[in-house]
């Protein structure tokens, strides 16, 4: 407390008000119907503004919760953005799809895998002529509003494990260059994977993700490919299932890594 600008002294904390708290929603439809474009609440104190998001990565060890969060993004998502579904595994996001009437793209009996990868590839290259065709419509007006197209890809170090090179080095090139290109034009890609190192994804897409989210265990080799510079020790992650750390880069939130309580949802048929 002093006019000496040789000793005055400011620190600045980058604290944000109150708790990591989980959303409990006890009708998902509603909940999903109540909201205000293009907000996706992901706690109690922390909401995601689709307008800001480049690319999502979800990320966590078998059990932890991977599906039933990437379910609640998908409800949230289907009245903001158009939908293309990829489900190595015809699991979840399959039946999740098969209820909302959206295609998905999955494996199918009597086919190879590189077969299956191919056909994602001709889908990823259609959706990167969209990107080429609103960037033209930028060019003479660049404010025109578009609506958004998410990529959803499930488990996707299942697609790149055992591939013809040639086919996954395809695939990589194609979610390296919607990642890349794709903001301006609100194309996305939500990426779901046990774990980011670069067999899974090119270091290229990872580079463009701005909302990373780990659940389930998290010590140093866990976060080591998501977050590569963080010491989770100091962060307090309460204890339960779907739960993590999530960091969204933007220009509307804190750059830290924050404790993550991914929301409990119920829905008319029961918890998912």
């Amino acid at each position: 407390n002093t006019d000496d600008i040789h000793t005055q002294r400011g620190l600045f904390f980058p604290w944000k008000m109150g708790i990591s708290k989980r959303l409990v929603i006890n009708d998902l439809d509603f909940f999903v119907a109540s909201q205000h474009k293009p907000y996706i609440p992901i706690m109690e104190n922390l909401k995601l503004n689709y307008d800001n998001v480049t690319s999502i990565a979800i990320a966590g060890n078998s059990g932890s919760g991977k599906s039933y969060t990437l379910t609640y993004f998908l409800s949230m998502l289907k009245p903001l953005s158009d939908l293309i579904i990829i489900d190595p595994k015809f699991d979840t996001p399959s039946r999740w799809a098969r209820e909302n009437k959206i295609p998905v793209i999955h494996p199918e009996r009597n086919r190879s895998k590189s077969d299956f990868v191919a056909e994602i590839n001709e889908s990823l290259s259609q959706t990167l002529n969209i990107i080429y065709k609103r960037q033209e419509i930028l060019y003479d007006n660049p404010r025109h509003p578009f609506s958004h197209l998410t990529i959803v890809i499930d488990e996707v170090l299942a697609l790149s494990e055992g591939t013809n090179k040639n086919i996954k080095d395809s695939f990589f090139s194609l979610i390296s260059q919607i990642a890349l290109l794709g903001r301006a034009t609100k194309v996305h890609l939500l990426l779901v994977s046990q774990r980011f190192d670069y067999q899974s994804i090119p270091v290229s897409v990872r580079e463009q993700l701005n909302v990373l989210i780990q659940i389930g265990n998290i010590n140093k080799k866990t976060v080591q490919f998501l977050f590569p510079d963080l010491d989770p020790e100091g962060i307090v992650i309460p204890l339960g299932k779907g739960t993590g750390l999530i960091q969204i880069i933007d220009n509307e939130h804190p750059y830290q890594v924050l404790p993550l309580l991914c929301p409990t949802y119920y829905t008319k048929k029961g918890i998912l």
